[in-house]
């Protein structure tokens, strides 16, 4: 009878890929929560929502570069042909300066939208078709004695790996998911979204700053009509300037935030968890340390993948350059503090 029951025990644990049509065994569920229901609906609603918030920045960015190069820069610069390049060099860097931006918002967006952040079966999928759990185990296995699982999809969890409730699966080196980009923040992508970031932020600075003479403009030519000049309606170049203040502050906070994790080479979820990890070992006079920090430099290095794939002005352009290694294990400092749980820290767990 205790042969029995003891079997009964294990056969709900997965070993490897079931039949086609055989479902795969795992413990019995608990009944689904309020709270459980209310996650549930977020993450649906978050996944429905990513198409319908791509279009709708595309559209606001639109507006708001049409608005520059059509009010904006006619406002303070005007193409002298008279005076030459050397004449009008106010003019060309402005230009410069303002298409480089305009370049590295749309394509780091871009970027972050159609790239990857990478998942368990990445890579393993591209050389075999049938890549199921054992391959995975297989491959985990050759750096990791004992591999995690993940208790939703049941693959095997490499390192800073975590499942996402809306991409219904386990993302490298996961960071969140983002509706406004229909996507998950991982390992391949998260470059890309810290530079969009960067990029956007600064637009929105330099674009408040060239748009505070038009504005002031557009409220003197309330009175008199005749005194705005440009095609573009008043409306519009005010909504522009109102939204760019709006989202630079936003965005703003929010590129800061993953300018920290980068310098500190944390993922949002990392941070967090390592917070509370400092707690405890404050408790215990212990101090915890990141084995993934590497140093201001290094993790920089490391993060834009600088040195080894290309120069380092390549950090500066929106370019596609695939992070340092496969998402799957990482290189650590040495000095990392790994928490030793003890009878009395149970309920911590």
């Amino acid at each position: 009878m205790a042969s029995s029951a003891s079997s009964a025990a294990f056969a709900a644990v997965p070993t490897s890929d079931p039949a086609d049509n055989q479902p795969i065994t795992t413990r019995p569920r608990r009944k689904p929560t309020l709270a459980d229901r209310i996650e549930l609906l977020i993450d649906r609603t978050s996944s429905s929502l990513g198409p319908i918030l791509i279009t709708l920045a595309f559209i606001l960015l639109s507006t708001t570069i049409t608005c520059y190069f059509t009010v904006y820069i006619p406002f303070h610069y005007q193409w002298n042909e008279e005076e030459g390049f050397q004449g009008n060099a106010g003019y060309i860097m402005t230009m410069v300066w303002s298409l480089y931006l305009v370049w590295g918002i749309i394509a780091n967006y871009y970027y972050t939208v159609t790239t990857s952040p990478g998942s368990v079966l990445d890579g393993l999928a591209a050389e075999n078709e049938g890549t199921h759990f054992q391959d995975v185990l297989m491959e985990m296995e050759s750096f990791t004695e004992f591999p995690p699982t993940c208790k939703r999809c049941h693959l095997p969890k490499p390192e800073r790996t975590h499942h996402c409730s809306v991409c219904k699966k386990c993302i490298l080196k996961y960071d969140h998911h983002c509706p406004w980009i229909h996507n998950c923040v991982g390992h391949f992508n998260h470059r890309y979204f810290l530079m969009f970031l960067t990029y956007l932020t600064t637009a929105c600075v330099y674009f408040v700053y060239m748009g505070i003479g038009p504005f002031m403009l557009m409220v003197e030519s309330e009175e008199n009509p005749a005194m705005w000049p440009y095609r573009m309606p008043q409306g519009i170049v005010a909504f522009s300037e109102v939204l760019a203040c709006a989202i630079g502050l936003a965005v703003g906070g929010m590129g800061c935030w993953h300018w920290y994790l980068t310098l500190t080479a944390q993922t949002t979820l990392e941070q967090y968890n390592n917070s509370y990890i400092k707690g405890i070992c404050k408790k215990k006079g212990d101090r915890f340390s990141n084995m993934y920090d590497f140093g201001v430099v290094g993790n920089l290095l490391d993060f834009f993948n600088v040195g080894r794939r290309g120069p380092w002005y390549t950090a500066f352009l929106p370019l596609r350059i695939p992070p340092i290694g496969n998402g799957k294990r990482f290189e650590k400092s040495g000095r990392g503090y790994v928490l030793d749980f003890g009878p009395d820290d149970e309920d911590l767990v």
